[in-house]
């Protein structure tokens, strides 16, 4: 597999991004970060974060799994976890502009070349549904303890900002769902042919609307998949929470309680999938570390680093187990790689290609 020039400079820069940020964030805030290190590790809590990490990633492959199935796509449960492991070795480590979901939609789509747009809006759907899911999260979490009148929540205004904007977007968001019920194929036909002329972004675009088009006609593969979610997110807030405990502050005060958690934890993930460096790194310790402060003052910055740095340990563990089935796979892959990287996508006409 052939790597141009810019390409390689556009990965390094990723690279030198991340762990340049995640070096200055460490500098900055190493006496902080020494303090809770040479305390004691709390193995039991360490051992928890772990085991949520393996259930949560394993109910994600088994979503795409379900969502792969829905448009038909022949597919295996052990098809899922072998390219959901690539998948997370992808996102891990590597800085490409093809994403281990590319590869993935490619792979399925092997030997169907008419369905590859199908595929990929698996992929996208996939991506779609775990991101509203966070924000749905945070959104109707926080806002049953800030109905419950929990002290921590009702007495901080940037937590309630961050609620009332989850709920915007879900309320958005549900109500373009129903109204997308209502239209009538052609025009969704019709308004897929304008994407695709758009300059640049068309391709893209019209391959987002096509997902959504496709499951919203499958309404009980989508909840289905959304209730999956409202479980992995519980399994993340959870890891977060038992990840800042791992190694506890001398100050307990400074750790944040579980319904805070409950909000700035969906957003930490979410914040962090947009930084452009492989698994986010940097920019998610930059970002828990802010929205610690936010809950508890700069004093309590070094708590919410450490405790990403912990999960970001476990994250490369298991991008290793995700290396070693790209070995095994490594031919395949790279073929299926090679064919993403080369473009070529076709936005089929949404009502030809009904499943």
């Amino acid at each position: 597999m052939k790597k141009s020039g810019s390409g390689f400079v556009k990965g390094a820069l990723k690279y030198l991004l991340g762990f340049g940020l995640l070096g200055y964030v460490i500098a900055r805030y190493w006496e902080g970060l020494k303090e809770l290190f040479q305390r004691e590790p709390n193995l039991l809590n360490l051992l928890a974060v772990v085991i949520i990490v393996l259930v949560s990633v394993a109910l994600q492959y088994y979503r795409w799994y379900l969502l792969v199935r829905a448009v038909d796509l022949p597919f295996t449960v052990r098809d899922s976890v072998r390219l959901g492991l690539v998948g997370t070795f992808y996102n891990t480590f590597l800085p490409g502009s093809v994403g281990g979901d590319l590869v993935k939609a490619y792979f399925i789509a092997k030997g169907q070349p008419g369905r590859r747009a199908t595929a990929v809006a698996t992929v996208i759907a996939d991506r779609l549904i775990g991101l509203f899911g966070l924000i749905l999260y945070a959104g109707l979490v926080g806002g049953a303890f800030w109905l419950a009148n929990d002290s921590k929540i009702v007495e901080n205004d940037y937590l309630k900002t961050v609620i009332r904007v989850c709920l915007s977007i879900v309320g958005s968001t549900v109500l373009f769902w129903l109204l997308l019920g209502f239209l009538p194929q052609h025009r969704a036909d019709r308004f897929a042919g304008r994407l695709l002329k758009l300059p640049k972004v068309g391709k893209t675009a019209a391959e987002l609307w096509y997902a959504v088009w496709q499951y919203r006609q499958r309404p009980k593969a989508v909840l289905t998949c959304v209730g999956i979610s409202a479980i992995c997110h519980t399994g993340f807030v959870f890891m977060f929470h038992l990840a800042v405990q791992v190694f506890p502050p001398v100050n307990a005060a400074l750790l944040g309680t579980l319904p805070e958690h409950f909000v700035i934890a969906p957003i930490g993930f979410i914040a962090q999938a947009f930084f452009p460096a492989p698994g986010g790194v940097g920019g998610g310790e930059a970002i828990f570390g802010y929205l610690y402060e936010t809950i508890r003052g700069k004093e309590a910055v070094p708590i919410g680093v450490a405790g990403r740095l912990t999960l970001r340990l476990c994250e490369w563990a298991f991008g290793f187990c995700g290396y070693i089935a790209f070995l095994r796979m490594k031919t395949q892959i790279t073929q299926a790689e090679d064919a993403a990287e080369s473009g070529g996508i076709p936005a089929p006409p949404i009502a030809a290609s009904k499943e």
